[in-house]
């Protein structure tokens, strides 16, 4: 993990070059099985599954249904399994999961992200323990639950036994901080170490003309989009363990806003940073050249197209990647993706667990991990001078951008999303060498020991609330009707009339009256009966993907 972008797995990735059946051109003997999991051969019976499959309507016609395309044909050529595909909305994926177990028709293999949906099925019984089967049926998923006893311990449940399935992602950055190098050069600054620092250099990027045209027309930094520096620099992640308990802290919240306030009332941020609900406004600012100090969230593909932009629209700009500055709180990361998450589990009314473990293994492998990026050799790449170069961008976009949904089991980590594109720089071209070493001080600087989480865990890894937590959490927390985030905003925007300290203490106000003090007492319990068993920072930077 040390300062170097993970490794690509050594395991052998070897797959046949064919034709995808349904394309034309097809040549005899092509399609021969390659897959350690080769299909059933005709003397065995015969083999059927059903599984859920996330329906985003990206599916080129051309290429078939969500239940009938090239990729589900592939796929039971490879396993010999029958494999029925029932296809949910993705934006009303569990709803229309619940229906279908309401109905007795659900799939076999049900992947699902929502672990509240899963935690339901579990406990009406709808689902079946999987450790028996895996234990019997299985070699790649076997050996990941072994190489990764996180996986295991996730899985199980209170009863002891294995229910959940999952993937392995390796480490992956989710947010990163970048600042204008060729700014700090032409001003003579540094880059900031502290939250004071950081003040002080976003002050100067706003009012001081870096982009050099005689407007006052740049911003320190973005305060909105779906990224911030702001809230874990102050460590204001709402939960924190503080001599040993898990508690709601006010301080930080109070610091976090009056920071933000502090940039707002000198004309650091754009003031109407709380109307960019989606943050293109602030992305569109940083790639014409007016932020300075600039925090994306999500890809890093994404990011470095915006990268890319900002170039062409100010061919001298330079970005360099920088850690979280300190506060009086401490020194933090930002949270990373989870490098382990459940994703699915098995219906109890599954008529065939065996098929249901092949088809898992299959979804496992590197070699389908691999196919789902880069396609089958001879149709979507070849290799030249030991390197992938892509037969046809265009079709490989068409056939392959839209196979993530088919990634949510097994070991991810040997070709994970980061890892994808950071190889796929070409090191010869400047920008992209650019890019491949600012992905690795991305890196470097956001998944480390050296600094600890903000948060006490990744959200993948908080406890899961009853339905009267659900109730009181929703109501005070949630991101889309936040009544004490409308209480900081307030603070924010209203100059000296509403202050920071007011907000605080109307939140707590809020807080109390509604209940807040009972949620806070049932993490305090959980903690104290967990704290030896949940999955801790040091879980999650301890692992070992090489």
């Amino acid at each position: 993990m040390n300062k170097k972008v993970l490794v690509i797995s050594t395991v052998a990735l070897t797959l046949t070059a064919t034709s995808l059946a349904g394309c034309s051109n097809s040549k005899t003997g092509e399609a021969q099985q390659t897959s350690t999991t080769p299909a059933t051969s005709a003397s065995a019976r015969a083999m059927s599954l059903s599984m859920s499959f996330y329906d985003r309507g990206t599916i080129a016609p051309d290429l078939g249904t969500a239940e009938n395309n090239i990729w589900t044909k592939f796929i039971q050529d490879k396993t010999g399994i029958n494999l029925k595909i029932s296809p949910v909305p993705r934006a009303e994926s569990v709803n229309k999961l619940n229906t279908l177990v309401a109905s007795g028709s659900a799939p076999d293999v049900i992947l699902e992200y929502d672990v509240g949906f899963r935690n339901q099925l579990y406990l009406q019984k709808q689902i079946m323990p999987i450790g028996d089967l895996i234990e019997k049926n299985s070699t790649t998923y076997k050996q990941l639950l072994n190489k990764f006893p996180l996986l295991k311990k996730l899985s199980t449940r209170d009863d002891g036994k294995i229910y959940d399935l999952g993937r392995i992602l390796g480490y992956v950055p989710y947010s990163y901080t970048v600042i204008r190098q060729d700014w700090l050069d032409k001003m003579k600054l540094s880059v900031p170490k502290t939250a004071d620092e950081l003040f002080q250099v976003a002050k100067a990027f706003a009012t001081q003309d870096p982009d050099g045209n005689g407007k006052k027309d740049t911003y320190g930094l973005n305060m909105a989009g779906g990224g911030s520096l702001i809230d874990p620099m102050f460590q204001n992640v709402t939960w924190i363990l503080k001599d040993g308990k898990w508690v709601k802290d006010w301080d930080r919240a109070e610091a976090a806003n009056a920071f933000r306030k502090k940039l707002f009332d000198e004309g650091i941020v754009d003031k109407d940073f709380l109307t960019d609900k989606n943050g293109k406004k602030a992305e569109q600012d940083f790639v014409t050249g007016k932020i300075g100090i600039y925090t994306a969230a999500g890809s890093y593909k994404v990011f470095t197209s915006q990268y890319e932009t900002l170039r062409k629209n100010v061919p001298g700009a330079k970005l360099v990647a920088i850690a979280l500055p300190s506060s009086q709180f401490g020194s933090f990361s930002p949270d990373f993706n989870p490098p382990v998450q459940l994703t699915g589990v098995l219906n109890a009314k599954t008529k065939d667990p065996e098929a249901a473990i092949k088809m898992i293994d299959y979804l496992s492998s590197p070699e389908w991990v691999k196919t789902t990026y880069s396609g089958i050799e001879g149709t979507h790449y070849k290799v030249e001078n030991n390197k992938e170069v892509p037969i046809n961008a265009e079709k490989n976009k068409k056939e392959l951008d839209w196979l993530g949904d088919f990634r949510m089991l097994g070991g991810q980590y040997v070709y994970n999303e980061f890892d994808t594109t950071m190889k796929g720089f070409d090191q010869s071209i400047p920008l992209q060498k650019e890019f491949y070493d600012l992905g690795k001080d991305v890196f470097s600087l956001n998944i480390t020991k050296d600094r600890p989480l903000a948060s006490i865990t990744l959200g993948g890894f908080m406890p899961t609330l009853p339905a009267d937590m659900q109730f009181i959490s929703k109501n005070l927390l949630d991101s889309t009707s936040n009544p004490i985030g409308d209480l900081w905003n307030k603070a924010i925007v209203s100059g000296s009339s509403y202050t920071s300290a007011q907000a605080k203490q109307d939140a707590i106000n809020l807080w109390k009256k509604s209940d807040g003090d009972k949620l806070e007492a049932w993490y305090q319990d959980w903690y104290t009966k967990n704290k030896d068993t949940m999955v801790s920072q040091n879980d999650l930077l301890s692992m070992n993907f090489n």
